[in-house]
């Protein structure tokens, strides 16, 4: 019933309208369905780019998470990087106290050496003069054994001539009390 009521009021209304305005407001309908078409049409296309872009979106985030992921291992291996470095800066200036510690031992060795390098030339010119004394000792107990040689053939020989008059038995004896060895 409603339906025949929807009917019979736009008939009379319909019936009412003179044909331009029908016409025109028929060309505005044509005209608002094209609209609406184009509208439709600019939709499906809004949705297609906010797909796309809803993906794009997807693609950032998972990059983002990835170049995250990847700031977060170049961050540790910097800090690790940064804690070897530390280290090796601390081995660096242990080497260097080390070194330093080298250098003045050598030094301190060097100034040692010199000392006795002094020292032994000192104890070269003492040996020197100890050898010369040594020597002329040597030259002076030369002198005394060949005196005393000296003075042994001279006891010999007197001892040779006076033993025409002992007997040898007696000299032997007489001579070793006094010290005399015979071969």
């Amino acid at each position: 019933m409603k339906y025949l009521f929807f009917l019979a009021i736009f008939f009379s209304i319909s019936s009412c309208v003179s044909t331009k305005k029908y016409k025109r407001l028929e060309s505005s309908y044509n005209q608002s369905l094209i609209d609406l078409q184009h509208s439709q049409s600019k939709i499906v296309e809004c949705e297609m780019k906010t797909q796309d872009c809803l993906q794009n979106i997807q693609n950032l985030q998972s990059k983002l998470v990835q170049v995250n992921h990847e700031t977060q291992v170049k961050d540790i291996s910097l800090e690790t990087a940064k804690n070897e470095i530390k280290l090796k800066d601390e081995r660096v200036k242990d080497l260097e106290k080390h070194i330093d510690f080298i250098k003045s031992s050598n030094q301190e060795l060097t100034n040692r050496v010199d000392g006795l390098s002094a020292s032994n030339k000192v104890n070269v010119d003492i040996m020197k003069k100890l050898l010369e004394e040594q020597e002329l000792q040597q030259l002076k107990v030369l002198n005394l054994s060949l005196a005393l040689q000296k003075q042994d053939s001279l006891n010999i020989h007197l001892v040779k001539k006076s033993k025409r008059n002992i007997s040898d038995d007696k000299l032997k004896r007489t001579l070793e009390k006094l010290g005399f060895v015979f071969f």
